[in-house]
């Protein structure tokens, strides 16, 4: 943007460098350069160093390119460049080449020419001071003395001193960064010990070696480490564990790419790596089975004569199974969606994914996977999950996408060249992605989404195995899509079924209740009003006999002894004054038989089909007068105070039956809690910190009354308040709770009567349940 050409290659070869280096995968790596270089060539700024160059062609070599391809190790390609630099006295090119083909010549088994390739390296080596090449040379070389160096030697005198400066120098780095070098220093320090025979320090620093350079990521040194740490094994006569070790490097190069050096181990080891060659015989070639789906795609069979292309495939797909894996175990929708994108970009070779699918507005784009740096690979992924609409999204080309989505047909565009006509719109001219992947999702022909995938830089991202990938993680996300919907149906209709279940309950409930108190009121209040029917002329019929006593007394004022006596033993004075007394207590038990029927007609009241004006007081006093038997006192606790705070409310308009309901299952949850807070503690403990229950009734200025129902029991954890008002959640013991109680008063607050109910609860502090009403329909 700038137009400082120059630099752009120049922050080219940094990255080739650096990204080398630290161990990122040699497929990615590759790619990666490659797209790079196009684009140099393109803006013709590729100068006569093309010092990235020589990171890209190690890199093929390593991956199996033939030297026919690729003739970096042979003299020809020596000469040329060293004629070059003659001209050019770039230095750093020179030293760049020498220290990267002494370590391919390493690590291809070809100790000789590497220590000549070190040893030039070396002489240039000031004009890579402060690169990573520079630790680097400190290791190998290091590493390529090490390899053939026996104290009987006659270089070791000559040798050992440079490996010493070495090490030196590199300690240094390591103590700055160990994260990147100390893993290399560790196992210089060990190969030092095996050349002295120091096994017991030389085991513990290969294995510190291969753990450092495991958990810092750097892939090739770990597989350096463990080949290393398997020849002193076997040296030592112990084969098992060398194998071991073997096994481990094998499997460490094959995750790197590195296909030349797995060669060199199945030809140097095969004693070694036996379970692993075994595999040719299966002649395994897992990614043949995947079925293609859609689109033009044909791949004949192939085979391979080296068992390193196989193994190399094997895990490839292990990992594409894990990706299938990883897909497949989500069930839930959002976080399958969640992280559909995030899986198909860490395994399409794309820097950015959608996944576009179809909802009863319209098509949405429903989750954008990106990386936030396009030109790094391992850079951290970024995912949007905001929902919108196809027609609204600029973060996709939407031309493409409604193509798939009609015609059901993959689309694969590079240099954004289509062979259908129209395709190119704003989004292609605008942001120029160098390959588009679009494909339909498709479960048994339906069509479930469509699938974007886009590379910004490389061309060709989408390589005829990338698409075999593709495929096959598509078919799986068609599949778990369509699985992840009929498990959102499904637990909808749970969900329903449960909702349905409570109001059955509900109803049946409090039907059945209606019908027992409606029979029980009806026997109670036949015989109660014939007795208050009866009360008052038995006061009438009691005072006349009185007055005719008193008439008998002042007649015969000198009654007989008999008569005498016998008034004495009836104590007349007292039953003259308490027969009326009695039967005044009579009538007022028969008042307070009246009461309690009334009250369980008003709490078990049968509700009509529309809402009724309804004092709620009414229905909180019933409900407590129900409970009465539990609020007083016994030999386990004081009498439970009941304060009551009501406001002036206006009649509600509600269901009266259901909301009765939902004040007896939070004012008997309130006496549970009452009582097990009361558990452990002595009558006189209990007496001197009261079990209360508050109940507070206000009006609120929004058109709606409020209802707290608060105690100061045991109070409820924060998981507990969570799941309290869930289906069959329940903290009591068996036999003593349903789970259903306050699951019913929550739908009968939120869903009959539009209202909101919660609870504000402490451990230790008590619970308080707030009910908030309209009071009439208009104010919902």
């Amino acid at each position: 943007e700038a137009g400082d050409l120059p630099f752009v290659a120049y922050s080219v070869q940094m990255f080739a460098l650096n990204a080398f280096w630290s161990g990122q995968p040699l497929n990615e790596f590759e790619a990666q350069i490659r797209a790079y270089h196009q684009h140099l060539t393109e803006l013709k700024i590729v100068t006569t160093g093309k010092h990235y160059l020589l990171y890209w062609e190690m890199a093929r070599v390593l991956l199996g390119y033939s030297e026919d391809e690729v003739p970096f190790r042979r003299v020809a390609y020596e000469e040329e460049l060293t004629a070059q630099v003659a001209i050019s006295r770039d230095s750093f090119r020179l030293c760049a080449f020498y220290l990267h083909r002494c370590v391919l010549n390493f690590w291809l088994g070809d100790l000789a020419q590497a220590q000549k390739d070190s040893d030039r390296a070396q002489a240039y080596l000031m004009s890579c001071a402060g690169t990573i090449g520079e630790p680097v040379f400190y290791f190998y070389d290091s590493l390529i003395l090490l390899a053939t160096l026996v104290p009987e030697a006659a270089d070791f005198a000559s040798c050992w001193p440079r490996i010493q400066e070495n090490q030196a120098k590199l300690k240094n780095w390591a103590d700055y960064a160990p994260m990147n070098h100390q893993h290399k220093y560790d196992l210089v320090e060990a190969e030092k010990c095996r050349v002295l025979q120091q096994r017991t320090m030389a085991l513990d620093l290969y294995d510190r070696a291969i753990q450092g350079a495991k958990d810092n990521h750097y892939l090739h040194e770990e597989a350096i480490a463990n080949e290393l740490a398997a020849k002193f094994y076997l040296d030592w006569g112990k084969q098992t564990v060398a194998a071991a070790y073997m096994q481990e490097a094998y499997y460490a190069y094959a995750r790197w790419g590195a296909k030349a050096i797995i060669a060199r181990l199945e030809t140097q080891y095969p004693h070694l790596l036996k379970p692993i060659l075994q595999q040719r015989e299966l002649h395994l070639h897992p990614l043949e089975t995947i079925a293609m789906r859609g689109g033009d795609l044909t791949l004949s069979t192939r085979t391979s004569s080296s068992s390193n292309t196989d193994i190399s495939t094997a895990l490839d797909f292990a990992a594409i199974l894990r990706a299938g894996q990883a897909i497949s175990s989500n069930i839930e929708l959002d976080e399958l969606i969640a992280n559909l994108t995030r899986i198909l970009l860490e395994n399409s070779g794309a820097s950015k994914t959608g996944l576009i699918l179809p909802e009863e507005e319209g098509w949405k784009v429903c989750a954008i996977a990106s990386l936030q740096d396009v030109e790094n690979p391992q850079a951290p992924i970024k995912t949007s999950l905001k929902s919108q609409r196809l027609e609204e999204c600029a973060e996709v080309p939407q031309r493409i996408i409604q193509y798939v989505k009609n015609t059901q047909e993959r689309v694969l565009i590079n240099r954004l060249e289509a062979k259908v006509s129209g395709l190119i719109g704003d989004y292609m001219l605008k942001y120029q992605p160098q390959s588009i992947l679009c494909l339909p999702l498709l479960n048994q022909g339906h069509l479930v989404g469509v699938l974007y995938l886009e590379n910004q830089l490389a061309v060709g991202a989408f390589s005829p195995e990338r698409l075999q990938v593709i495929n096959f993680l598509a078919s799986q996300v068609a599949i778990s899509l369509e699985n992840a919907k009929l498990y959102q149906q499904a637990q909808q209709a749970l969900q329903h079924l449960q909702h349905a279940q409570l109001q059955i309950i509900q109803s049946e409930k409090m039907s059945a209740l209606g019908n027992l108190v409606a029979g029980v009121a009806h026997e109670i209040n036949n015989p109660v009003g014939f007795i208050n029917g009866n009360i008052q002329p038995a006061l009438d019929y009691v005072s006349d006999l009185l007055g005719l006593i008193d008439l008998y007394q002042q007649e015969y004022p000198q009654p007989r002894e008999s008569i005498q006596a016998e008034i004495e033993d009836i104590d007349l004075e007292y039953v003259r004054q308490d027969l009326p007394k009695l039967i005044e207590s009579m009538n007022l038990g028969i008042h307070r038989i009246s009461e309690i029927s009334n009250s369980l007609r008003t709490f078990s009241r049968a509700d009509r089909n529309y809402q009724v004006p309804f004092n709620l007081h009414e229905g909180i006093d019933s409900t407590l007068l129900i409970l009465k038997h539990r609020l007083k006192a016994n030999d386990k606790h004081p009498e439970i105070q009941v304060i009551k705070q009501y406001g002036n409310l206006p009649l509600v308009h509600c269901y009266p039956g259901q909301l009765n309901q939902v004040f007896m299952n939070i004012l008997a949850n309130a006496i549970d809690a009452l009582e097990e807070s009361n558990q452990g503690r002595s009558f006189e403990e209990i007496q001197a910190n009261a079990n209360c229950i508050t109940i507070q009734t206000q009006v609120l200025p929004n058109g709606r009354v409020s209802i707290r129902i608060a105690d100061n029991g045991i109070g409820m954890t924060e998981a507990v308040k969570q799941s309290i008002f869930d289906h069959l959640f329940t903290t009591k013991t068996v036999g003593r709770g349903t789970g259903l109680g306050l699951a019913i008063a929550r739908q009968i607050v939120i869903e009959k009567h539009l209202g909101q109910i919660e609870v504000n609860s402490q451990p230790g502090q008590g619970s308080e349940f707030t009910i908030l009403l309209p009071i009439s329909p208009e104010n919902v």
